[in-house]
């Protein structure tokens, strides 16, 4: 058996196609399938056939959608009021304490007294 470039021999003395060989032949299919692929996609019988195929499905999803996107909408901006009225509450809050803080500081004395 001869040793070349593109061959090993393994512990069984068989020969065997180098790893290189195969991964640079693989590439070459893999980019000629691709090139086809590309070719087939870019043709616009092909598009309007998968466009035809597509528009009912997604118009169809959309129907059926719609209503929880709508009822999520609301609770969100629900949600979002309810933090923006708490936020307000808890300011006006804080600076009513500041404020009752600085006239005791001043007087001396609480406000329930």
């Amino acid at each position: 058996m001869s040793h070349t470039d593109s061959t090993n021999i393994d512990i069984s003395g068989v020969d065997v196609i180098s790893r290189d060989i195969l991964t640079e032949a693989g590439n070459d299919v893999l980019l000629h399938i691709s090139d086809k692929v590309v070719t087939v996609l870019r043709k616009p019988e092909f598009q309007n056939r998968i466009q035809s195929i597509l528009d009912p499905i997604v118009n169809h999803v959309i129907n059926r959608v719609f209503p929880y996107i709508l009822l999520s909408s609301i609770l969100f901006l629900i949600l979002i009021l309810v933090t923006v009225s708490t936020f307000i509450i808890v300011v006006r809050s804080s600076l009513i304490a500041i404020q009752n803080a600085d006239r005791t500081m001043k007087t001396g004395l609480a406000d329930n007294w």
